[in-house]
């Protein structure tokens, strides 16, 4: 009898020793989960915002004098450049001239949004007394301008840029970003102002994405 009494009062504390292990380990699980869940809380969330966008089918993106074109009794100053009598909106240019008043280098500080893609160029208050030729280059350009209103910093390297859902490019390493970017990290509350040089197709579709944060717009 004593044994029998022993045995099952060795059963009675194997088993509670079990309960009490499992309540530990469930105990452990749920402050576990607890703490993964405070951590993924006191993360901050990446925030962006696509503030405008554009696409420019007839971006004039180059000018240059035409070989032996220069023209004569020019002064350096401004070029402006215009299509069916419209100005190409944005486009803004510089020359320089020799001492003959020949116009030697245009320097393309803008580009222009024309209506077309055979523009006129004209210096303004100039009377030259031999009017040069110049000749231009146009693209498609899709523009956006983006604002990181988050609290965190983003490396460019991993904000990704699709257009039409396809062409997938980080903004560190867009072979047709225009200019590229001058730094690697997207500062909290900066702007920026991107051109992508395109081919001359309809793009109607932008959408940008970090780490599963994705803000789209239509051109």
């Amino acid at each position: 009898m004593a044994g029998s009494v022993g045995i099952g009062g060795l059963i009675i504390g194997v088993s509670l020793l079990v309960v009490f292990s499992m309540a530990v380990q469930t105990i452990g699980y749920q402050m576990e989960s607890s703490m993964d869940s405070l951590e993924a809380a006191a993360e901050p969330i990446p925030s962006f915002t696509v503030d405008s966008s554009d696409i420019w089918p007839n971006a004039l993106t180059d000018v240059s004098v035409a070989v032996g074109s220069g023209g004569a009794g020019y002064s350096a100053g401004s070029l402006l450049a215009s299509a069916g009598g419209i100005p190409c909106a944005g486009f803004s240019a510089t020359y320089t001239v020799d001492g003959s008043g020949a116009i030697l280098t245009v320097v393309l500080t803008s580009p222009g949004d024309c209506s077309t893609s055979s523009p006129t160029f004209s210096t303004p208050t100039q009377t030259p007394s031999s009017v040069a030729s110049f000749t231009s280059t146009f693209r498609t350009h899709v523009y956006a301008n983006l604002t990181n209103d988050g609290p965190v910093t983003l490396p460019t390297s991993e904000v990704w840029m699709f257009i039409d859902g396809t062409g997938a490019q980080n903004l560190d390493n867009s072979a047709d970003l225009s200019p590229a970017l001058t730094s690697s990290n997207w500062y909290s509350g900066e702007s920026l102002n991107l051109f992508w040089n395109k081919s001359a197709v309809t793009h109607t579709r932008l959408a940008f994405t970090y780490e599963g944060t994705t803000v789209g717009t239509t051109l």
